[in-house]
Order: structure tokens, then C-alpha cells, then sequence
């Protein structure tokens, strides 16, 4: 109980089975408030990338697993049949569960996260980032809104889902002040953009930008396709 992680799942073959639209962030941002309130775990921040997803989060009644296991279940049953596919959507490994031992890890896997876009050459900002991307003033601050997608969750019964579930970032334990938590993650992906821009042009390289991140078909690079998602 009480421990902090960085957890990252991966799609099926590296498929775009997530690339950023809006249905896919209202589902994901909707699901992830679900869960997080269910399973009474505690979320600092997150990035929904084309083809996985980074969480860091506090655990502090050790639900951790169960957390995950029904997350990544709704976010692949609400998903498959939106993507016009009935296949594995997760790739067959587990998620990826690091413990962050100390404040600095926690810091540190932060700014990771938030610049994981950056990193990898798709925007020069990760604020950019057309995906659900939480920012450093949401943390601390008032709870983000997610209504429940209208599309595969049923609207009444017994196991219905509530209608809007509300995603409150919250400051990780034992780093101080929201403020000064949130000038340091700053701090650090500001360093981490820098640097990424700096090896691109190094390499002679570009980002490839919004508009071409978006324009990706889920199951391939390259190609547009008019199924899944609305962007």
C-alpha cells in the first residue's frame, strides 16, 4: 500500500490502435476517472500515445493490479468493436509496473511521461500533443470532466456506468507544495524537449507534426482510413 509507479501497456504489434482523435480520448480519459475512483487509486499524470499508454500513479490500497486488469479490459471492449476489429488489442506481455522508490523517481518518470511525445519526434511540445495528455497546471487544480462515450456503454441498469466521471490529478506524496511540484516537472520536460529537438536536428529530421500523426491508419503507417475514429 502507499507505493508509487510508472505503468505502461502496449498495443498488439505495435499498432496504431490509439492514435489520438477525440473518441479515443473521451474513452480513455472517461475510463481512466472510472477506474481510478473504483479502485481508489491516484493519478499524476498521463499520455495516451498512438500505440501505448504511461501512467504514473500511487497505490494506496495496493488495488493496483485489479486497477489495471479492468481498465485495459473496458478500454479493449469499448475499442475493438469502434475500430471495426474482434482481435487481441493489448499486446500479449503484461503492463509494465516500475516502482518509483524515491521523489526523484517519481519526478523524473513524470516529466517522461509528459514528454514521451516529444521524445519521440512526433510534436516539438508535448502540450502539443493532440491525445489525452494531462498538463502540469491540472495538477492539484479542479477535476477534469470525461462524459461517458455515447457509443457501446449501455445507459441504464444495474451495471451501468455513471455518466460523467470526473479525473482529479493529484500531487504525488512527500514532494512538497503543488506549486513547487509542478515548477519542477516543468523544469524537467522543458530540459527533456530541448534536448529532443536538438538530436533531431542533429539528425538532420523533423517532427512530423499533428496533422501527419493524425492522418496514420490505426493498423499500419501511412495510410488514411475513415473507420475507428473521428479526428
Amino acid at each position: 500500500p502507499g507505493g508509487s509507479y510508472l505503468v505502461s501497456r502496449r498495443c498488439t504489434q505495435r499498432q496504431f490502435l490509439l492514435r489520438p482523435c477525440q473518441d479515443t480520448t473521451q474513452l480513455f480519459g472517461y475510463l481512466l476517472a472510472v477506474a481510478a475512483e473504483r479502485f481508489h487509486v491516484d493519478v499524476h499524470a498521463v499520455c495516451v500515445m498512438s500505440n501505448h499508454v504511461h501512467l504514473v500513479v500511487t497505490d494506496p490500497e495496493a488495488r493496483l493490479p485489479a486497477f489495471t486488469r479492468y481498465l485495459d479490459s473496458l478500454v479493449a471492449r469499448a475499442m475493438n468493436p469502434r475500430l471495426g476489429r474482434s482481435e487481441s488489442f493489448w499486446a500479449p506481455s503484461r503492463s509494465s509496473v516500475v516502482a518509483l522508490q524515491t521523489p526523484a523517481d517519481i519526478l523524473g518518470k513524470v516529466a517522461y511521461v509528459l514528454a514521451n511525445p516529444v521524445a519521440a519526434g512526433l510534436v516539438r511540445r508535448g502540450r502539443l500533443w493532440p491525445g489525452l495528455w494531462s498538463a502540469p497546471a491540472q495538477l492539484g487544480a479542479a477535476a477534469i470532466e470525461f462524459k461517458r462515450p455515447g457509443w457501446f456503454f449501455r445507459k441504464k441498469g444495474k451495471t451501468a456506468l455513471p455518466g460523467v466521471a470526473r479525473l482529479r490529478l493529484v500531487t504525488p506524496p512527500g514532494l512538497g507544495s503543488v506549486e513547487d511540484f509542478r515548477r519542477e516537472v516543468v523544469s524537467a520536460l522543458q530540459a527533456i524537449e530541448r534536448q529532443a529537438a536538438a538530436d533531431l536536428a542533429t539528425a538532420h529530421r523533423e517532427f512530423l507534426g499533428v496533422r501527419r500523426v493524425q492522418a496514420q491508419s490505426p493498423f499500419g503507417e501511412g495510410i488514411r482510413i475513415r473507420s475507428g475514429c473521428s479526428t
